[in-house]
């Protein structure tokens, strides 16, 4: 790290939140993007919508396996060689992706980008560990999802927009722009946060010895209750999005120009309850938050089911959409502080950490949303339903695995270091 990376106070600069969620923002973009255009390109590959769906969860499980991997080579590599192989397997992926003539080739080509996304976006919570902990790394990791939650709401409007100037290779072209623009930002912005000493002392190692982080982070149950929590909390939200294009415009017979908006209110539910989640730490713990959030969900999902219930087909697009958006905006009060609390068990493989954290994310919500999809019966009640079981299960890891409702002490993590 550069010596005059620090300010006068010794915190880290105040540019790096956004630079780091720009990196991070990478992974909804390649997601969201494209969702409006997935009837087009059903259209045009002359498969169903469904088949071209398979492309989403591809990438949650090719963007899962990319963390998992990406993850221990950062801590043994360095934060920025990672990061730049991972960026230059996503453009090469992007660019390939435009002459794709076939849906298998699309989904193939898609795992491959996604592998390159989760090499490249593994480093940024690892360099947040590197830096700050406790409250400080939930407030810093709330200020990086405000900020990446804007593309989740602005690219489905980008996508729409870029479909009425060209087809559906305008979002590839863009997602390519954007990888060569990270690149730009990892090599020439962010810095490296591990040491030299560190390196040079990994890479004399073993590579065997890159699993042994993985080995730690599993002999660690309060740690895997806060991961699982969140992996599960994360199931209900793929859920919700593999499902978004058949729900709203499908299902609620919704233009592809007013699906971004629909989607999007969802993700500004997020934003404002993440910028409540920034105040409340000023007063509470990061676990005391999570349950909270964790209530707040349980509670939104079991109204979205018992409202999905009730009014059956005749349900109107308002009873869907507010415990809906009641639901993701919990998921801005849960996901920060989830991280925080897990991310503190491990200081000296936050890497390694955060990649399992992101892959169990991603591998979950892969999944989950690919089995709902799975047993689509034209009706709202299976994605209600899985949803609804996420987040009691999530829940009960936390109160229960995780023991949330116990303060974190310092001798427990030093235990693990």
């Amino acid at each position: 790290m550069p010596p005059n990376f620090f300010d006068a106070e010794g915190k880290p600069p105040r540019w790096l939140a956004p630079c780091l969620a720009a990196l991070v923002a990478l992974t909804p973009f390649a997601i969201d993007t494209y969702l409006p255009a997935i009837p087009a390109m059903a259209m045009a590959l002359g498969v169903e919508v469904a088949q071209v769906q398979h492309s989403v969860s591809s990438y949650l499980l090719g963007f899962a396996v990319g963390q998992l991997i990406g993850g221990p080579l950062s801590d043994r590599w360095g934060r920025i060689v990672t990061g730049t192989i991972g960026l230059a397997i996503f453009i090469v992926s992007s660019a390939l992706i435009l002459f794709a003539n076939t849906v298998e080739l699309l989904v193939a080509l898609r795992f491959c980008q996604a592998l390159g996304g989760g090499f490249a976006t593994v480093i940024c919570g690892a360099i947040v560990r590197d830096l700050y902990h406790g409250r400080d790394a939930a407030r810093i990791m709330s200020m990086i999802a405000t900020m990446m939650l804007i593309a989740p709401m602005a690219a489905p409007a980008i996508g729409a927009t870029l479909l009425t100037f060209g087809d559906w290779h305008a979002i590839f072209i863009f997602l390519l722009v954007y990888g060569l623009l990270m690149m730009i930002l990892v090599r020439g912005v962010l810095p490296e946060t591990v040491s030299k000493f560190r390196r040079a002392r990994r890479q004399r190692e073993s590579r065997r010895s890159m699993l042994k982080g993985y080995a730690q982070i599993f002999r660690t149950p309060r740690a895997l209750g806060f991961l699982f929590g969140q992996a599960l909390i994360s199931g209900s939200m793929f859920i919700y999005i593999t499902t978004a294009p058949f729900v709203f415009m499908e299902h609620f017979g919704v233009s592809s120009a007013t699906f971004p908006m629909l989607f999007g209110s969802c993700v500004l539910g997020l934003v404002l309850m993440v910028q409540l989640n920034i105040r409340l730490l000023k007063v509470f713990e990061p676990r005391q938050i999570l349950l909270a959030g964790m209530a707040l969900q349980l509670v939104s999902c079991a109204l979205l089911l018992a409202s999905t219930l009730y009014f059956g087909q005749e349900q109107v697009l308002l009873a869907w959409m507010v415990p809906l958006v009641m639901a993701m905006g919990a998921i801005g009060i849960i996901t920060p502080n989830s991280a925080a609390c897990y991310l503190e068990f491990f200081p000296r493989i936050s890497g390694t950490a955060n990649a399992l954290y992101g892959a169990s994310l991603f591998i979950f919500g892969g999944v989950l949303g690919g089995a709902v999809n799975a047993v689509h019966t034209g009706t709202l009640v299976p994605i209600a339903l899985g949803m609804l079981c996420c987040s009691a299960a999530a829940l009960c890891m936390a109160l229960f695995v995780a023991r949330a409702r116990q303060p974190i002490e310092i001798e427990e993590r030093a235990l693990r270091m």
